[in-house]
């Protein structure tokens, strides 16, 4: 692997202003706790969770450039609200230039805001670590550890995108497609690989 979690720090501490930093290291802790509470391997974890946010900052024009560029499809939400870009765009720069060449931690990063049934497992550690840290304020206590209370991966991904689903219903906004079917493959008894 081309990258490990100490050039990711040095990429963010560089590229991040401290308040994403702050986040994204409270992201790599609980990525790093889910990893060990269910088999994933903690470094990729880490390194997937320090640069999930590394491109947070750049201009709508130049993401979805470099994201055509790369060949990566969006989905009608992220073309249309520009702070879903920064997924998909870190998922095409860092893939491109080989600072990282799994793709599992690439694949991560490009779904860790909407979520996809293909994120797979290590995926889903980071949606949920992304969602969950501990310097979220969007959610309580009571509702981490509703969230933590289940005991899959599984089981955490549904959780968190029922949560996000009374969000968006009180107001009046719909969750995106993708959010649906992955909720859909979820109950149904789908499982992340």
């Amino acid at each position: 692997m081309s990258m490990d979690s100490t050039k990711a720090r040095s990429l963010i501490e560089s590229n991040l202003k401290e308040s994403r930093r702050a986040h994204s290291y409270g992201v790599e802790d609980y990525a790093a706790m889910l990893a060990l509470r269910f088999g994933i391997d903690e470094e990729r974890a880490r390194i997937a969770a320090l640069l999930h946010d590394l491109y947070r900052y750049c201009g709508r024009d130049e993401a979805l450039l470099i994201i055509r560029e790369a060949g990566i499809s969006l989905e009608m939400e992220e073309e249309e609200n520009d702070d879903l870009l920064h997924g998909p765009m870190a998922a095409a720069l860092l893939g491109e230039s080989k600072a990282v060449d799994d793709e599992g931690i690439l694949t991560a990063i490009r779904h860790h805001t909407l979520g996809s049934k293909d994120m797979g497992r290590l995926g889903a550690a980071i949606y949920i670590a992304d969602y969950a840290e501990r310097g979220r304020k969007h959610i309580t206590d009571r509702m981490r550890s509703i969230i933590e209370s289940e005991d899959s991966l599984e089981g955490m991904v549904m959780r968190i995108v029922e949560m996000q689903r009374e969000y968006f219903d009180s107001r009046n906004i719909s969750q995106a497609g993708v959010t649906k079917e992955l909720y859909r493959f979820l109950s149904q008894g789908g499982r992340f690989e």
